[in-house]
């Protein structure tokens, strides 16, 4: 009983260093029959180029993350400054407001209200 098939050609084994063997020389593909399961080698050439491509597409995915993370960070650090020099306005701008605030009160009082008076008719 045939075990191994190949999927290109009728190459056919029963053993699975033959399949292998095949897979290895012309790059088809093997593949198990009646539970016997594929060969170990059955992607040859293109099994090498699919792990080739792979590993590529690994590395640019993880320099691609990498730069990324990096331009994040710097952005990150960017932000930070412009948000302690915007909380430090707004500090001196609460100072500000504080003091307008009391300036027009006393000049909505009777006190302030008459210095403001007396100072038109002079």
């Amino acid at each position: 009983m045939t075990h191994y098939q190949c999927g290109s050609c009728s190459h056919e084994s029963d053993q699975l260093g033959e399949a292998e063997q095949h897979s290895r020389q012309t790059g088809h593909v093997c593949i198990g029959k009646d539970g016997a399961g594929p060969a170990r080698g059955r992607f040859g050439k293109a099994g090498v180029a699919v792990k080739a491509g792979a590993g590529v597409l690994a590395a640019t995915t993880i320099g691609v993350l990498a730069w990324k993370y990096k331009t994040l960070q710097e952005e990150h650090e960017e932000l930070q400054t412009k948000h302690e020099g915007l909380l430090s306005m707004a500090a001196g701008l609460a100072v500000q407001l504080a003091e307008s605030m009391a300036e027009n009160d006393y000049l909505k009082s009777a006190t302030g209200a008459a210095k403001t008076l007396k100072s038109y008719d002079s």
